[in-house]
């Protein structure tokens, strides 16, 4: 999407900067810079905004498939960023470039091609056909033996109903290796429980291989074989925090293919999203892979 961004509140707002984000793209981005190979598969619009967008696709070295015009618009947000590095949020995604996806966008000869096959809730709410795509992709995945991951990532707007997300997230879950939520911002609204180790033992009890819940300024919690290790944040102080879950995925996913520990995974997505959310901007703020190993693993 294209991101037009604001300091203070979006109602009083005058000026705004142009850059371009979205939750699964700035994964991708986060995991390039980290050195990964990646391939984003959406649809990209016609309009003015949308070879720009193509143009950074391209230019951080992530392969764009298919490399077709969709029948939307580039989708716009709007975010402001308050003091303390929190936003609000304003979409107008309606029939986008990007809904279009679907079914028949799903390559399986690329799917088996790769060592992570990742998408998010938000996918799957844009639209019917980009729901059936992303459920193609995993079921692909799942029959050839290709690891899964997924970032619910819950945006009340764009669900008709906190049911509809749920029926979602239960039809793709026994397709899911790695589970990646937010706490509290995707376990409150989805399973209302209000400590982290319960989302992790829910989810390992329906089957989830590897769950990874979120907790921003309290780290991470790993659940793996029944075991829950949970590792601090860095202590640092957020200038933005858009895409910050983005970038933890990215770099934990990132670990994951270099074969790097779990506890390691949790180390790169940490650093990520902390560097991260030192800068404005979502993808263009992704951190370099330099900096965030040299971060890391400096102890």
């Amino acid at each position: 999407m294209l991101e037009l961004s604001c300091e203070g509140d979006l109602k009083s707002a005058r000026m705004f900067n142009r850059s371009f984000g979205g939750d699964t793209l700035n994964t991708a981005v986060a995991a390039a810079r980290l050195g990964s190979s990646a391939t984003y598969i959406t649809r990209i619009g016609s309009d003015p905004f949308a070879l720009a967008l193509q143009e950074l696709i391209l230019k951080e070295n992530i392969q764009l498939f298919p490399q077709r015009a969709g029948k939307g618009q580039t989708g716009l947000y709007f975010v402001a960023v308050n003091h303390d590095g929190n936003r609000e949020f304003t979409y107008y995604r309606s029939n986008s470039a990007a809904s279009q996806l679907g079914p028949e966008d799903i390559n399986p000869d690329l799917i088996k091609s790769a060592k992570i096959v990742y998408a998010s809730g938000i996918t799957m709410a844009i639209s019917d056909s980009a729901r059936k795509a992303v459920v193609k992709a995993f079921k692909i995945a799942r029959e050839a033996g290709i690891m899964t991951a997924f970032d619910p990532n819950y945006r009340e707007a764009l669900w008709p109903s906190v049911e509809k997300m749920m029926d979602a997230l239960n039809e793709i879950l026994p397709l899911v290796d790695v589970f990646l939520p937010s706490f509290p911002e995707d376990t409150g609204m989805l399973i209302n429980f209000n400590k982290p180790e319960q989302v992790v033992d829910y989810f390992l009890f329906k089957g989830v291989k590897l769950v990874v819940v979120k907790a921003g300024p309290h780290g991470c919690y790993l659940g793996f074989r029944k075991e829950i290790q949970h590792i601090p944040a860095m202590p640092i102080k957020a200038i933005d925090t858009t895409g910050a879950g983005d970038a933890f995925n990215g770099g934990f996913l990132h670990g994951l293919i270099t074969e790097e520990s779990l506890l390691n995974c949790a180390k790169l997505g940490i650093t990520t999203a902390s560097l991260k959310v030192l800068n404005r901007g979502s993808a263009s703020a992704m951190p370099a892979r330099d900096a965030v190993y040299s971060r890391a693993f400096s102890h």
